[in-house]
């Protein structure tokens, strides 16, 4: 007697995993860019202002890695209407409260009562929408786990009989 098995289903499977895993790819990517707009829209909020140059420089950049992995990088500075503002960035970002505010920063800080306008204005932007990314990324990655494929399972067949 030989007993022979035939399990089918697990095409299905594959594919439907397979379009899991690019729904939450593409979800993710959706997600980091979502919250690196946040992120440069929080930073141009909390920055002090003078002339603008420094809420213009707040920006993203985007650029892939290997195997096409996402990067998306927040920048401060960088060439601002022809003038170059790495420095001034720097020593606002590093040091601006132990500056006087100007009229543009104190006209800001009236616009917008209860938000800390001042140094350290991209990190606490980052900082702020850290845990939100966090926690939309495993969300993601979590539906893999919550995600029903098709309405079945593979199916195993186990026929008896002789050959």
């Amino acid at each position: 007697m030989r007993v022979r098995s035939k399990i089918t289903g697990f095409e299905e499977i594959s594919i439907g995993l397979r379009h899991i895993a690019d729904k939450v790819k593409d979800g993710a990517r959706k997600q980091m860019h979502r919250s690196a707009d946040k992120i440069v829209k929080e930073a141009q909020l909390n920055a002090p202002f003078d002339t603008g140059a420094l809420e213009k420089s707040i920006h993203k950049e985007i650029s892939y890695e290997t195997r096409g992995r996402l990067r998306i990088t927040i920048v401060a500075g960088g060439e601002v209407d022809g003038v170059d503002v790495d420095a001034y960035v720097v020593m606002i970002h590093e040091h601006y409260d132990d500056m006087r505010p100007g009229e543009g920063t104190r006209l800001k800080m009236q616009a917008n009562p209860g938000r800390l306008i001042g140094d350290h204005f991209l990190t606490r932007a980052y900082d702020a929408q850290e845990n939100k990314l966090q926690k939309a990324m495993i969300g993601m990655v979590s539906l893999l786990g919550n995600v029903k494929v098709g309405t079945s399972l593979p199916n195993i067949d186990v026929e008896t009989g002789e050959e």
